[in-house]
């Protein structure tokens, strides 16, 4: 009989139940931050509220985007947060740091989900387990064996010398850096999402403003997946290390702006369709995505305007 093959990393889970996506942008001096409010209990009861999946985890910018469900995952963000100031400057480090911490907490979970109702500590079991088991323990290991921690993070910032990162921590508690590939998805709608982003051809070259609708038409479009919410918020990482919650008012130019174009050319304006956006709604979302972004940074499509209009003005002068 041949051996299964090993499964993938990234393979779809059965849950969490949400959706949120770190995404490059602006020649890589941004990181756009996308996540639904969703709340889950198990797979029949869900509904939008006001919490949040997006925390500062410091004052340098890094921000961690989690999903899953909440007795392991309140413990690895526990945890995760006590350390939020040695994580980011340092890709290697934090690589680290977050593989041992998440570990910790699924270790101290196992222990008492399975062990302590059975007045058992971890040496008791490791020594139990090292020779010989009768009936009671080879249970005991059984149920350690089959459980599967449903957490996963995304942890996303600029390190100390303003280079940008996406750490991906899922299930043993292992991390991938998505940076090179430049965004990545988690929760139950991570597969929909993501292939949104590539259908999309999102680069990490291009400019914030598009970015901003690209992760929001993801984001809707993972809807399609079970437990995404309807409601949103967003947050863009700037190379200056500083973490900027998008304005509700951006978040609905967004929306209301992928309403007005996402959809067929035969459809009919219904009376009861979203209001269509301002004739300068790109300008708009230009507009803010300057004010957050530093100075030096100007996207692909402002250098080019830029280098034309020079040249245009050595033209007039010869």
């Amino acid at each position: 009989m041949m051996p299964k093959p090993h499964p993938l990393p990234m393979r779809p889970r059965k849950g969490p139940m949400t959706v949120c996506t770190s995404a490059l942008s602006q020649n890589s001096e941004a990181i756009v931050c996308v996540a639904d409010r969703a709340l889950s209990y198990g797979t029949s009861i869900q509904w939008d509220s006001d919490s949040s999946k997006i925390f500062e985890l410091n004052q340098h910018g890094t921000l961690v985007l989690f999903a899953g469900s909440e007795d392991v995952t309140s413990r690895v963000l526990g945890k995760i947060l006590g350390v939020g100031d040695s994580i980011g400057d340092d890709v290697a480090e934090s690589r680290k740091i977050l593989e041992k911490e998440y570990q910790e907490a699924v270790d101290e979970l196992v222990t008492a989900r399975y062990l302590t109702p059975r007045l058992l500590s971890k040496q008791d079991y490791v020594q139990a387990t090292s020779h010989h088991m009768n009936a009671h323990m080879r249970s005991i290991a059984a149920e350690i064996r089959g459980y599967e921690a449903d957490c996963a993070l995304l942890v996303c910032g600029f390190d100390a010398q303003n280079r940008p990162f996406i750490l991906y921590l899922d299930s043993p508690g292992t991390v991938t850096d998505m940076t090179r590939t430049g965004f990545h998805s988690i929760g139950s709608g991570w597969e929909k999402s993501v292939s949104k982003m590539l259908f999309s051809e999102h680069k990490k070259s291009q400019e914030l403003a598009r970015t901003l609708f690209d992760t929001f038409d993801a984001k809707a479009f993972a809807e399609m997946a079970s437990g995404v919410g309807f409601d949103w918020e967003t947050w863009v990482i700037t190379k200056d290390r500083k973490a900027h919650h998008v304005p509700d008012g951006i978040d609905a130019l967004v929306e209301h702006a992928w309403a007005e174009h996402d959809r067929s050319p035969f459809d009919k304006r219904e009376k009861d369709d979203a209001d269509p956006p301002p004739r300068n709604w790109k300008a708009q979302l230009r507009k803010y995505a300057k004010s957050i972004l530093p100075q030096s940074s100007d996207s692909t499509e402002d250098r080019k305007s830029t280098k034309l209009s020079l040249k245009k003005m050595e033209r007039a002068r010869d």
